[in-house]
Parts: C-alpha cells; sequence; structure tokens
C-alpha cells in the first residue's frame, strides 16, 4: 500500500522541479541572461531589420547590436541620430531643389508625384525617429510577455516568429529591389526614344546623360561625376527603402502581435469541456490584460506610421493606375507602372490582412467561453467575456480608422470611384489621343 504514496510524492517531487527549472529560466531570461538570445522573442526577431533600418538613418537607437533588449535605448548623440540627421538634411535639400524645379516648369496632378514622395519620405523620417523615442517604453514590456509565452502552460508555435518574418522581408524586399530596378529601365527607354527620335545630337543617348536629367536637381548644386551620381542613387535608394520599409514593419509588428495572441487562444482553447476554477480564469484573465495593454501601446506608438503608410499608398495607387491608363508608350512602361501597381496593391493588402489578424486571434477565446454550462457560469468568466468584447484589439491610424478586412475592400471602393472620377477628367484632355512623342 506504501508504493501508491511513494509514487505520487515522487510525480509532486518531478513536478516542483519542473516548476523551480521554468521559474528559474524565466528569471535568468528577465534578468538578460544567456538563455534570452535563445528565445522566440519579437526583439530577437526584429533586430536584423533595426540594424539594416540603422544604414539609411531610420530608427536611430544606440546598442542596437546588443542581444538584450535593455540596452537598446534612443540617445540624441548617437551614431543612430548622426545618420538620420544626414538624410533629413540631404533629403530635405533634395527636396527643396525638386520643388524649386517643378514649380519653374509647371506643378500638376501628375509630375508631383515625385515630390510627394520626397515630402512623405521626409515626414516618415520624423515618424521613425519619435517612434524611436518610444522604444524602451515599448519593447520592456514586450519582451517580459514573450518570455511569460515561452514556457507553459502556454504551447510553442508550429513556427517560429523568427522564420516568418525572414520570409517575409525576404520576399517583400526582393519584390520591392525588383520594382526599383525596373523604375530606372523604363525611365531610361523612355528618355533613349525621346532623344533618337526628336534631337539630331544622338551622344546624349547614353544612360549617363539619363541620369543627369534624373538627378537634375542634384547637378545644380554639384558637378557632373562619378561622386555625384552615387550620390544620386544613394540618396534616391533611402528614400525607396524608407517608403518600403513602412509597410514592412507595420506587418512584422502585426505578424508578432497576432502570434501572441493566437498562443494565448490556444491556452483558453484547450480548456474546452473543462471545469475551470476562478483562480485560474483569473490568471488567464489578468494574462489578457497585459496583451491589450501592450497592443494598446503599440498601436498608441505607430499611429502616425499607420496613417502615412495607408494615405501615401492611397495616392500612389491612383497615380499609377492613372499613368497606365493614359500617357504610357512603350512595352517596358507598361512592364514598370503594372509590376509596380500589383506590387503596390499586394504590400497594401498584406499591410491590412495581417494586421486584421490581432482583431480576428483577440477574438477566439470567445468560442470557449460561449461553451462554459451556465451551472459554471461564474462572475469571474463574465469579467473575461466583457474584457474580450467591450474594446476593439487592433492598429490603427489615430483612431480614424483600424486596418481590417472590411477596411481594405472600403479603400479599394473608394480607390474604384476616385480613379474613374481622374479617368473622366483626364480624357476631356486627350480626346485627340496621346501628345506627339516630340512635345
Amino acid at each position: 500500500m506504501s508504493k501508491a504514496p511513494d509514487s505520487i510524492l515522487r510525480r509532486l517531487k518531478v513536478r516542483r522541479q519542473k516548476q523551480r527549472t521554468i521559474l528559474a529560466m524565466r528569471w535568468r531570461c528577465a534578468k538578460g541572461g544567456k538563455e534570452f538570445k535563445e528565445l522566440d522573442t519579437f526583439y530577437r526577431a526584429i533586430r536584423p531589420y533595426l540594424c539594416v533600418a540603422q544604414l539609411f538613418g531610420i530608427m536611430p537607437l544606440s546598442n542596437v547590436l546588443s542581444r538584450d533588449p535593455q540596452d537598446v535605448k534612443f540617445r540624441l548623440r548617437s551614431v543612430g541620430m548622426c545618420f538620420t540627421g544626414l538624410f533629413l538634411l540631404l533629403g530635405g535639400i533634395k527636396t527643396v531643389m525638386q520643388a524649386n524645379i517643378l514649380f519653374r516648369t509647371g506643378l500638376n496632378a501628375k509630375n508631383m508625384m515625385n515630390l510627394v514622395f520626397l515630402i512623405v519620405g521626409i515626414v516618415n523620417w520624423l515618424n521613425f525617429t519619435g517612434f524611436a523615442r518610444s522604444w524602451s517604453k515599448l519593447i520592456l514590456p514586450w519582451s517580459s510577455l514573450d518570455i511569460l509565452m515561452q514556457f507553459a502552460p502556454y504551447a510553442p508555435s508550429k513556427h517560429s516568429l523568427r522564420s516568418k518574418l525572414r520570409l517575409i522581408g525576404c520576399v517583400v524586399g526582393s519584390l520591392a529591389v525588383v520594382d526599383h530596378l525596373l523604375y530606372y529601365a523604363s525611365g531610361y527607354y523612355s528618355y533613349h526614344m525621346h532623344i533618337f527620335h526628336c534631337h539630331t545630337n544622338h551622344s546624349r543617348l547614353s544612360f549617363g546623360s539619363y541620369l543627369e536629367k534624373e538627378f537634375s536637381e542634384t547637378f545644380e548644386l554639384l558637378p557632373y561625376n562619378m561622386f555625384s551620381v552615387c550620390y544620386g542613387f544613394w540618396l534616391n535608394a533611402a528614400f525607396t527603402f524608407l517608403w518600403n520599409f513602412m509597410d514592412i514593419f507595420i506587418v512584422l509588428t502585426s505578424i508578432s502581435l497576432a502570434q501572441r495572441f493566437r498562443q494565448f487562444a490556444d491556452r483558453v482553447l484547450a480548456l474546452q469541456g473543462r471545469q475551470v476554477p476562478d483562480t485560474l480564469w483569473y490568471d488567464i484573465r489578468r494574462d489578457h490584460i497585459r496583451l491589450c495593454e501592450l497592443a494598446s501601446l503599440v498601436d498608441e506608438s505607430m499611429s502616425n506610421i499607420v496613417l502615412m503608410s495607408c494615405a501615401n499608398n492611397v495616392y500612389v495607387i491612383c497615380n499609377q493606375a492613372l499613368a497606365i491608363f493614359t500617357k504610357l508608350r512603350h512595352p517596358i512602361n507598361y512592364v514598370y507602372f503594372w509590376y509596380s501597381l500589383l506590387f503596390l496593391l499586394a504590400r497594401t493588402s498584406l499591410v491590412f490582412m495581417s494586421a486584421s489578424k490581432i482583431h480576428d486571434a483577440s477574438l477566439l477565446p470567445l468560442r470557449t467561453l460561449y461553451l462554459v454550462p451556465s451551472t459554471h457560469w461564474t462572475e469571474e468568466v463574465q469579467r473575461f467575456v466583457s474584457q474580450l468584447t467591450s474594446e476593439f484589439v487592433g492598429l490603427s491610424g489615430y483612431r480614424l480608422f483600424y486596418l481590417t478586412r472590411k477596411s481594405l475592400f472600403g479603400m479599394m471602393a473608394t480607390l474604384v470611384t476616385y480613379e474613374l472620377m481622374l479617368l473622366q477628367m483626364d480624357a476631356k484632355s486627350h480626346k485627340a489621343g496621346l501628345p506627339d512623342l516630340c512635345a
């Protein structure tokens, strides 16, 4: 008869040892110990992107190479801030010069796209600088929550957060590089055909002559040489990288938040059909509060980035679509503009679809709670249900709109209506067909 109590005692001893090991691991991770670098945390997954962003003056954080999130802070006197200041200065000069050229030649809805692109870039550099200032307030509670959800009773995700973010970054980044190269290919071919058919001086058919026209605002200040050409490419690439990084960063953040809400939902779904004491419901509800507080903090910190991303994408989509239907001449122009339009539509949809998963995952625990029998429907369960349904969890643009599937379809419907209006207005000035190539 003594064997049964002995086996129970052994099991209890093993369980206590496992609990002590988990608590010790959590403590060491919370203190920034060796094991933290091995956990599937948001900071570990996003750190490579922060390092790349530093090269373009985005997210000016110091000690970004550190594996401990407590070391990564915003400092006004830092190398990252020097890079940001350099890009703001050079980008500001480029923007002023571009505006000066457009005002001299005549500003209209079509040729002002480059100016809008530059202005949005400057605003986004400032937005990410403001976001970097609040980075410590965001990443420390996020890392603490990540550590909590790496151990039981939370189950690990099927695919690590790091692998998901790496896949998204590589795919979208590669497509963005192709889009950037097609831009130069389309521009050079149009320039080549214009010079070939309209000018007797065919010596200006070279790619260098095209770059002299493409970076005309640069050559108003600098002499034409290899250094100034490289400078023009470099600054243009920085603005393009910032535009793509803005959307990618929203996607990566959304996927990371959605995965934590999904882990939480899986824990609640595992309790379906079981009698759950109020103490456990209280612990679960407390973890949900921490998740919602983190989501609210992320939304508050990123609202300006989300608003600029959506507004800029809507404008560029309209402009690209208008260009496709009104003024393209050569096959390479159609290849570039169609590719750019489809890529931008896909990227915008990815932003909305990724962010919508946060809200979808936050509502999954309701499936289990609605199946709780009336005999077990306690005050703690009622509080949890009210907590899940009382507040919208997700990313927004200053609470003016939320990134959901419904918002995506609403935006697409608005785009179609606005584009039809633009086409009707533009058709009045193109009744005779395309203007002459040499006009």
